[in-house]
Order: structure tokens, then C-alpha cells, then sequence
């Protein structure tokens, strides 16, 4: 992929950034610990608890894309963008459009199951 259409996926992952940083910030008030003094029934607790970690592990999953959407802009500046990390094909344009972070080509990652 030349360096020209490489730059050209920077800003569709830049708004992906921002959309995820944004989507930390608003849920932050999901993943806070369910106050022992609150008085709700058990199984509200329960609820709540285990609400609480499901918006921790969506939590740690937006975080792990950030990074991802990071490294992607570094392959970016370095020219390595758009080259599966595993065999050094091109990765098709399409999976690039749906998922700028990838970093291996659909056949790669299939094989890796």
C-alpha cells in the first residue's frame, strides 16, 4: 500500500479515538464499585455487581482497541501500514475500511483460528 492511501486511513482512525474515548468517559459511572451502604435487595446487588463487570470488561475492551488504533498510526508513520504482520501481504482495503487496526490479513487469520 503506497504511503499516500496509508495516510488516508489516519483520520477514520482518529474518529474511532475519539468515539471510544468518549465512550469511556460516559460509563464511567457503570464500573463503579456497588456502595456496601446502598440500600437495595440481594439480588439487586447481585444485579448491580455483576453489571458493574460487564461494563469493566467493555471497559477493557475499548481500551485494547485504543491501543490497537494506536499501533496502526505508528505502522502508519512507519510504513508498514496495510502489510499483514503475519505473512507480508497486503490486507484488503475492505478489512482496512471495517477495522483500520488490523494487522493481518483475513487468510492469517483464519489459519491462527
Amino acid at each position: 500500500m503506497e504511503t499516500s492511501e496509508q495516510k488516508r486511513f489516519i483520520p477514520l482512525i482518529r474518529e474511532r479515538l475519539g468515539e471510544i474515548r468518549k465512550q469511556l468517559e460516559s460509563g464511567a459511572e457503570d464500573r463503579e464499585a456497588v456502595s456496601p451502604d446502598k440500600s437495595i435487595g440481594r439480588l439487586s446487588r447481585l444485579d448491580s455487581m455483576q453489571m458493574q463487570q460487564m461494563a469493566l470488561a467493555g471497559k477493557r475492551r475499548l481500551e485494547e482497541e485504543i491501543r490497537d488504533l494506536e499501533e496502526a498510526l505508528k505502522r502508519i508513520a512507519t510504513g508498514r501500514y496495510g502489510k499483514c504482520q503475519l505473512c507480508g501481504r497486503d490486507i484488503a482495503r475492505e478489512r482496512l475500511e471495517y477495522q483500520p487496526a488490523a494487522a493481518s490479513c483475513v487468510s492469517c487469520l483464519e489459519k491462527r483460528g
